[in-house]
C-alpha cells in the first residue's frame, strides 16, 4: 500500500520553492480498489490523488513490468468487449479513466466516478512524485523537436527529476533496437510513452520483454503539450473535454466522430454493460 499527499501546481508556474509541494493524506492499495465494468472493459475507479498512489505502489513492487493504461470515452469504445483491442485492458495493472464525458455513464448506472482525472495533471503529478522519491524516468515518442523540448521544460520545472533516457518515436528498425535495449540496461522505474492510440499499446504489448520491471504509462500527445507545440484551449483542457476538441479540430475523422455520438447515446438511452 502506497500512502502520498499532493497538492498540483501547473508545469507553467514557478516553482523555485520546492518545499511548498505539500501533500494530503492518501492511502490505497489495487487490492482494495474497485473497479466499474463499461462495455466490458473494467476501469479503477480512483480520484487522481489515489491514481498516483498506485502507479507510487507499482513502482516499489518491482515483480514485473506494469502497464498503466489512460481511456478517454472514445479510446474505451476501440477496446470495448468484441473488439480485437479488448486483450489491451485486461493485460494492464492500472485502467485509469481519464477526461470527461463518464459522468453521463454515471447518472445512468448510479455508480459514481470518484473524480474526473486530467491526464496531464495526473501525469504532472506523477512527474513531481518521481522527483521527489528519487524515481528514475525515461520519455520514448513523438519527434526529436517535442522530445528536446519537453526534456528541455522537465529540467527547468523538475531539476531533480532523473531521466536516464530520452528518444523520439521517429527511428528505425535499427534504432529502435538499440533504444530498446537502452531501455533494458537503464532500467527506468517509470517508462513514458508519446505515441498515437493504439500503436502504442500494441508496442508495449510487443516488447515487454525490454521493460523488466519498470511502470509503463502511455501518454498519447502528452509530450506535445508539456512541451509547449500543442495548444488545446483552456475550455476544453478545464472540463477534462480534450478528446472533444480532438474531434473539433479532426473533422474528417468521421469513425471518432461516430464513436463520440455512439458514446452519448449509448449512456443516455442504451443498456449498462
Amino acid at each position: 500500500m502506497s500512502t502520498i499527499t499532493k497538492t498540483f501546481i501547473p508545469i507553467d508556474e514557478d516553482e523555485s520553492d520546492d518545499d511548498s509541494f505539500n501533500y494530503p493524506n492518501t492511502s490505497i492499495s489495487l487490492k482494495e480498489c474497485s473497479k466499474l465494468s463499461i462495455h466490458g472493459v473494467e476501469v479503477h475507479n480512483v480520484s487522481r490523488d489515489e491514481a498516483v498512489a498506485l502507479v507510487l505502489e507499482l513502482t516499489q513492487k518491482k515483480d514485473r513490468f506494469h502497464h498503466v493504461l489512460f481511456l478517454d470515452p472514445i479510446r474505451l469504445l476501440r477496446v470495448k468487449k468484441g473488439q480485437k483491442l479488448n486483450r489491451i485492458p485486461k493485460k494492464a495493472s492500472l485502467v485509469i479513466p481519464s477526461e470527461d464525458g463518464y459522468q453521463w455513464v454515471s447518472a445512468k448506472t448510479g455508480e459514481h466516478f470518484k473524480e474526473k482525472i486530467s491526464i496531464i495533471g495526473l501525469i504532472t503529478d506523477i512527474l513531481r512524485y518521481a522527483e521527489k522519491n528519487n524515481l528514475t524516468v525515461f520519455f520514448l515518442g513523438s519527434t526529436e523537436k517535442v522530445i528536446e523540448k519537453l526534456y528541455s521544460n522537465l529540467a527547468k520545472h523538475f531539476p531533480k527529476l532523473r531521466i536516464v533516457g530520452r528518444h523520439s518515436a521517429q527511428i528505425s528498425k535499427q534504432r529502435e533496437l538499440m533504444v530498446k535495449e537502452a531501455i533494458r540496461k537503464t532500467e527506468p522505474d517509470i517508462l513514458f510513452l508519446g505515441m498515437d492510440f493504439p500503436k502504442q499499446e500494441i508496442w508495449i504489448e510487443n516488447n515487454q520483454s525490454f521493460f523488466t520491471k519498470s511502470v509503463v504509462v502511455g501518454t498519447w500527445d502528452t509530450f506535445e503539450i508539456l512541451a509547449g507545440e500543442k495548444r488545446i484551449p483552456d475550455y476544453f483542457q478545464l472540463r477534462g473535454l480534450n478528446w472533444l476538441w480532438y474531434i473539433i479540430t479532426h473533422p474528417w475523422n468521421i469513425a471518432n466522430i461516430y464513436r463520440a455520438i455512439y458514446f452519448y447515446l449509448w449512456a443516455k438511452l442504451g443498456k449498462a454493460s
